[in-house]
């Protein structure tokens, strides 16, 4: 499966999904999410590299000049491959699904930490969006739920979400859908 077919796509989701279906909404971690730290690690590079030939042509390195461009190109190293690994890392690991009553949540590579989330819990849900994520980020979200009444995890939050007011919606009607179904069942 690709990265696009992994994450969401509101009208591809909304046709695939009438009312009578029931709900099974599947996303990943969106590497948009991650645009705004390329750009910023893109001028960290050019500074660094900028930094190291300014010195190198001023000859105010003398004899320092082949360990300060070594210290540069490890830096430069360290950083890309960390930006390398957290990039697979969050797109191939980070997963989600909702369902007409819970949301799933499974995260890790070495070892994998699976959660749920009972959507009649869920007392409040907050989207937010910054700057960053409308403008370079490809319009990426991050939702946090709050539950009181699930002891193991009373805040949930999921970042780099692709569509996030989509998810957001579909989420809260889950939620009412749920919340109204048990109070039929209890009632009656």
């Amino acid at each position: 499966m690709t990265q696009e077919q992994e994450n969401i796509h509101p009208s591809d989701t909304a046709a695939s999904n009438p009312a009578s279906e029931p709900l099974d909404l599947k996303w990943t971690y969106s590497g948009k999410a991650m645009r705004g730290q390329f750009i910023l690690y893109w001028f960290v590079t050019l500074a660094l590299l900028a930094a190291g030939i300014y010195f190198s042509l001023t000859g105010k390195l003398g004899a320092a000049y082949p360990y300060v461009w070594m210290t540069i190109t490890a830096l430069l190293a360290i950083l890309w491959i960390y930006y390398g690994s957290a990039y697979v890392y969050r797109t191939r690991t980070i997963r989600y699904n909702l369902t007409e009553t819970r949301l799933y949540s499974e995260k890790g590579l070495f070892t994998k930490t699976s959660d749920t989330m009972e959507l009649v819990y869920i007392e409040d849900a907050q989207l937010k969006q910054t700057l960053l994520d409308r403008i370079f980020n490809g319009g990426v979200g991050r939702l946090t739920l709050y539950s009181s009444a699930d002891q193991t995890t009373k805040q949930l939050i999921i970042s780099g979400i692709e569509n996030p007011k989509f998810i957001f919606q579909q989420l809260d009607l889950a939620r009412t859908k749920v919340r109204a179904k048990r109070a039929i069942l209890s009632n009656g």
